[in-house]
């Protein structure tokens, strides 16, 4: 069994529902007051997002913030 770190599944999941509602990082960050030099950098995995900003995230999102630490094929279909 491979292991995948939470914050690298959370980074994915968020990117693909960027991907695939058409969003960008600038409206993310408007939406959730994080900066968007802080969503870059959890982005690109040099640093994790917090459970404050999975949380704002999954509000934006209109999903539970358990689901941002599941593969992003399985939101896809959800």
């Amino acid at each position: 069994m491979d292991y995948e770190p939470l914050s690298s599944k959370a980074t994915r999941s968020i990117k693909a529902l960027l991907a695939v509602r058409g969003e960008t990082i600038e409206s993310l960050s408007e939406s959730t007051a994080i900066p968007h030099s802080t969503l870059k950098r959890r982005l690109r995995g040099i640093s994790s997002f917090t459970i404050d900003e999975l949380s704002a995230i999954s509000l934006h999102f209109g999903v539970p913030a358990f689901e941002l630490l599941k593969p992003p094929f399985e939101l896809a279909s959800a």
